[in-house]
């Protein structure tokens, strides 16, 4: 852990509380937090998926209001600001990066556009995390890790002494992640207070401080970590096939150059395991995923589903059953209403097993609010008990555990392997390496071709 030198703080807490009050009841986000943030500060909030963090970054932001307690910044109350203080706050004192990477770009604006809204340094930066060949780019077009780098990058274009961001390394591998780690130590060393939101033990290497939060209290910066659980990989399973892909690809043409996304891959998933596919942000790994779940169409390539070709977009949920990296969740429907969706829409009455899910899952608590009353890493979850809730025969997850802390990462795929053995063959994409320690089968995926590992 890094130190810097002592200066007066940018940002103060004073026994900054928090309590939501919804149409299903209230809940205290924050208590009695103290915190203070230096120049040239690098500051790690860890904890696990709703602790707080998410909601102690707004707070800071500006984009909410405490509900007791002081945050100082500037010189500037932002408990009793007014509405106006707030926005002339948002606007020269603070920039804030959304958890969810798209939500911080304007769909309708090339990544070339942002720059230029952003300023000279937009450029640099973009090159800096490796996105100068995709400046002619819309939002949409890029993957999730990208979108996450781009909006980091923009965000610290915007020069203001305070940066906070929510989780900007949870979609990226950790090659993609290093020249976005090294711009963050760049930037404050020339004075900018940034407090990031994360799970990502590289984070907390970089910080000058770490804040651990649980259930909305601060708690003792050297509290133990949950360790990371090392199960033995399974030996590849002698059973059926389930999925077997031959010859698919994808193409996109974007300002007259094809893109090819996808490139002739040849896949066999067996019944009842996991397999997980491995790649860097924007290797192809979603385009598949996608394709296999018949989300868009192939240009060419052949599905066989139990050896007799298939239209996958015609399979219903209880066979097939995919977790997009945005959830897909209503918000006007609590967490348990949107885990039962599909068995609603099959006409199927099994309370037993939504409260297995909830179990298993750690969303019990979490019932009876709604998907924006919950944090990001309780909205994956539920997703994920969403997906599974019919025990489908196949089970595509694009990026399963990227919003988890460790323990609750660890009981997804926990939960995945006691899914196989109940009959659920997984098909996980995700850049992170440890996933291949659950997986009979593993690929690597690297510019739309993959091979075996």
């Amino acid at each position: 852990m890094r130190h810097c030198g002592l200066s007066e703080p940018r940002l103060i807490c004073r026994q900054l509380s928090k309590t939501y009050r919804t149409a299903t009841g209230e809940f205290e986000a924050l208590h009695a937090i103290d915190v203070e943030v230096l120049p040239g500060s690098v500051t790690a909030l860890v904890g696990a998926s709703g602790s707080g963090k998410s909601t102690l970054l707004r707070l800071f932001a500006g984009l909410d209001r405490a509900t007791s307690g002081e945050l100082i910044a500037g010189g500037r109350n932002l408990t009793t600001a007014t509405p106006r203080e707030l926005r002339e706050h948002r606007l020269a004192e603070i920039t804030f990066v959304n958890q969810k990477p798209a939500d911080n770009l304007i769909p309708h604006r090339s990544l070339r556009e942002h720059a230029e809204a952003a300023g000279t340094e937009a450029f640099a930066l973009l090159d800096d995390v490796g996105l100068a060949h995709r400046l002619d780019s819309w939002p949409v077009e890029l993957s999730g890790g990208e979108q996450a780098r781009a909006a980091f990058a923009l965000a610290i274009a915007r020069n203001t002494p305070l940066v906070v961001i929510d989780e900007p390394t949870a979609e990226l591998d950790r090659p993609s992640a290093v020249p976005l780690l090294e711009a963050i130590r760049r930037h404050a060393s020339q004075g900018v207070a940034i407090v990031i939101a994360t799970h990502d033990h590289d984070v907390t290497e970089i910080a000058d401080h770490v804040i651990r939060l649980e259930r909305g209290r601060r708690i003792e910066d050297d509290a133990a970590e949950t360790e990371e659980a090392t199960p033995q990989r399974p030996a590849p399973a002698d059973r059926p096939v389930l999925l077997d892909v031959q010859g698919l690809a994808k193409s996109f043409h974007r300002e007259g150059e094809e893109i090819h996304a996808v490139r002739d891959i040849d896949l066999s998933l067996a019944e009842q395991t996991i397999n997980v596919l491995l790649g860097r942000s924007g290797s192809g790994k979603s385009t598949l995923l996608t394709l296999l779940a018949g989300l868009q169409p192939a240009d060419r390539g052949v599905l066989r589903w139990r050896g007799e070709a298939v239209d996958a977009a015609k399979l219903p949920w209880s066979q097939l059953s995919y977790i997009p990296q945005r959830f897909g969740l209503i918000p006007e429907l609590t967490v348990r209403e949107n885990i039962e969706l599909p068995q609603r829409l099959a006409g199927i009455t099994d309370p037993a097993r939504t409260e297995e899910l909830l179990d298993a899952l750690d969303l019990r608590e979490f019932a009876d609010r709604t998907p924006p009353e919950t944090s990001i890493g309780q909205q994956q979850r539920v997703a994920i008990a969403r997906a599974l809730i019919l025990r489908p025969a196949l089970l595509l997850a694009d990026e399963p555990t990227s919003h988890q802390d460790q323990a609750h990462h660890d009981a997804v795929w926990e939960h995945l392997a006691e899914a196989a053995e109940s009959g659920t063959t997984t098909l996980a994409a995700t850049h992170e390496e440890t996933a291949s320690r659950w997986a009979a089968e593993v690929w690597a995926i690297a510019e739309g071709t993959i091979s075996p590992r």
